[in-house]
């Protein structure tokens, strides 16, 4: 028989745990009342399978949450463990499998100084922000760093119509992005900038590196786009996705008997602050979010506000795209 006293210690358990991630690793961003206001717009009921509140602060004590510090160090890994390896590692294909490591060392470093870092979208959005990053955390110089319209030079098409290289000594092109979920928006920019691109020089090579990237959608760029890599530093697996079979959020036995009336809660709301999108834009189901935004991947209780249909005050807001 469920007892109040039970809920309560279940509650106690996990304010302290929120408590504990809110002095840590969420850089203060989930004061106490503040997460009480965010439960009031959730139902409360004595039955915990029905209980929205009890619901929402379980999903909450889960939320991953990645801070300035753990971005940096992300970067860091970017560069060290994952593409200056994979630069010496073509240098050396190309150079017959040499082990003249000198001679690796200076002909990476020439590769290097014709490789430019290219941020994504707008140069207000995320993209430029983890460029600023990565450039400090791997002490690079400021002119590898291009904007995606600084890879052509346009100034020929009104006459030709055809579009050329700004740069034609570079070699290779590295896209950096905070996280690829399902994949589509990436894409996007690998139609509109790498495939002509490749069209004018098929022997550049093109590298995508999402920081987060859902499995599905990191497979389905490989798949369906000409970049030549594409490759996240940290690759999040179903078990990340909040309600799949696979979740990590019900190993559990007693909480796995839980996961519908959890996720009914997530799709009840959901449906009204993102409406087709429930629990995330494309299904994402993901509870994870940024120091410098929560991605809309993420489920939409936790980050959408007041400016959808149904007012909403977030705990972890997103700060959306506007169109004017």
């Amino acid at each position: 028989m469920y007892s109040r006293s039970a809920h309560d210690v279940i509650v106690n358990e996990l304010q302290a745990k929120i408590m504990t991630l809110h002095k840590s690793i969420w850089e203060r961003r989930a004061a106490w009342p503040q997460v009480i206001k965010w439960l009031e717009q959730f139902d409360e009921d004595a039955d915990p399978a029905a209980d929205e509140q009890l619901h929402a602060l379980r999903l909450l004590s889960n939320f991953m949450y990645f801070g300035v510090n753990e971005i940096r160090a992300l970067l860091r890994s970017l560069y060290r463990d994952t593409f200056r390896p994979q630069v010496a590692k073509e240098v050396r294909t190309r150079l017959g499998a040499s082990v003249d490591f000198t001679a690796i060392a200076r002909q990476v470093h020439s590769d290097l100084d014709r490789t430019r870092f290219v941020s994504l979208g707008n140069p207000s959005e995320s993209s430029a922000l983890l460029l600023y990053y990565f450039r400090q955390e791997n002490s690079l110089p400021k002119d590898l760093f291009i904007h995606a319209s600084d890879i052509f030079d346009l100034s020929s098409v009104g006459m030709s119509g055809s579009v050329s290289l700004r740069d034609p000594t570079i070699s290779r092109y590295v896209f950096i992005d905070d996280l690829c979920g399902s994949g589509h928006q990436a894409e996007e920019y690998a139609k509109n900038i790498v495939a002509p691109l490749k069209r004018i020089d098929a022997a550049i090579r093109t590298y995508y590196y999402p920081l987060f990237g859902l499995s599905t959608g990191i497979e389905y760029l490989r798949g369906c786009t000409e970049f030549d890599l594409v490759a996240p530093v940290m690759e999040l697996d179903d078990s990340f996705r909040a309600f799949a079979p696979e979740s990590r959020l019900f190993v559990d036995e007693t909480l796995a008997l839980l996961r519908p009336a959890i996720e009914a809660t997530c799709r009840r709301y959901g449906d009204q602050l993102l409406p087709g999108h429930p629990l995330g834009y494309d299904d994402g189901q993901l509870f994870i979010g940024f120091a410098h935004n929560t991605p809309d991947n993420s489920l939409p209780i936790f980050w959408s506000d007041n400016t959808a249909p149904l007012p909403w005050l977030p705990i972890f807001r997103r700060y959306p795209k506007v169109f004017w």
